[in-house]
């Protein structure tokens, strides 16, 4: 009983110390980061200059490739055993362990250039978000993950669905476009 007695006015006290921190109106903001990643013009040139380095690392494989087709080719041609074979079965080796070598570092490199990507346009949008969340003083920012269900497979269904953060919200507080405009807008002074 004194158990219940203590318990009672203690879950009255902490019941009621938030509404007294609150007694100001909150002004929440929602972003939608898919849309702001979709329409930011610098992911846009960032995507174009990504797709230009895979492109040149591909073609420089293929071109080595290429070249380790042709000496196989020579090799067939010339007689098993013969010193002229024995060297050009060495240089085979070597151009297969370039190829080996560069296909492993292209990957590296490209991924690396990838996370570098997404990395610096996260945190262009997380100074543009703060800014505008102190420019129009809002108190909180929500991040919004649209969910298709009928679109992923079960295990990106879950993942999206143990990330999304906002199950509703008034289209008064999505600041999305805003943000985008200032995003666009502070890209293209430079």
């Amino acid at each position: 009983m004194r158990l219940i007695s203590f318990f009672i006015p203690f879950l009255f006290l902490v019941v009621s110390l938030p509404a007294t921190g609150l007694s100001k109106d909150l002004k929440v903001g929602v972003v939608n980061l898919n849309k702001i990643f979709e329409q930011y013009d610098k992911r846009k040139e960032l995507e174009e200059d990504f797709r230009n380095i895979k492109s040149k690392a591909e073609d420089t494989l293929k071109s080595k490739q290429e070249e380790a087709v042709s000496l196989r080719d020579e090799i067939q041609l010339l007689e098993v055993g013969s010193p002229a074979r024995k060297k050009k079965e060495e240089d085979m080796e070597k151009l297969l362990l370039y190829l080996q070598v560069e296909d492993e570092m292209a990957r590296k490199n490209l991924a690396k250039s990838e996370k570098d990507f997404y990395e610096e346009l996260f945190q262009d949008i997380n100074v543009v978000v703060a800014d505008v969340g102190k420019k129009e003083a809002f108190d909180l920012i929500l991040k919004k993950e649209d969910v298709d269900p009928k679109s992923a497979d079960l295990l990106e269904l879950r993942l999206k669905i143990g990330i999304g953060t906002v199950l509703y919200f008034s289209n008064a507080l999505d600041i999305t476009d805003k943000v985008v405009e200032s995003l666009n807008r502070k890209y293209k002074r430079g």
